[in-house]
């Protein structure tokens, strides 16, 4: 018979230390901006689990683009505005991105001061 102490352990070393969180995020693009391309670039950033896109692209007269999407990602740190701030700064550095705006974290509408937290 195994011992449950043992067994915790080995548990601990497999088990994560946070939890994943789930941000959805509107990024404005550049004209040119190759959205595959871009959700491609997004789905390798360290930390960053899964991209998923949450509606269809919007194009507007100036060439400008919307992109909504839902980002599943490890936090690196328990305060929200810091590990979202990282995350949007990650992605705010790929080519062909103007601003992010981040719609909600863990399927709750967030703010900062009661304007939208805008990178």
């Amino acid at each position: 018979m195994k011992n449950k102490n043992s067994d915790l352990f080995v548990e601990s070393l497999y088990k994560m230390k946070s939890a994943i969180a789930r941000a959805v995020i509107t990024i404005r693009l550049e004209n040119e901006t190759h959205i595959p391309d871009l959700m491609t670039r997004v789905r390798i950033l360290p930390s960053v689990a899964v991209v998923g896109q949450k509606e269809k692209v919007d194009r507007y007269m100036d060439g400008d683009a919307r992109l909504s999407v839902s980002v599943k990602f490890l936090p690196n740190s328990t305060q929200v505005y810091s590990s979202l701030k990282e995350l949007c700064t990650m992605i705010k550095r790929l080519p062909g991105v103007l601003s992010i705006t981040v719609e909600s974290y863990d399927k709750r509408k967030i703010t900062l001061r009661g304007e939208k937290l805008i990178f």
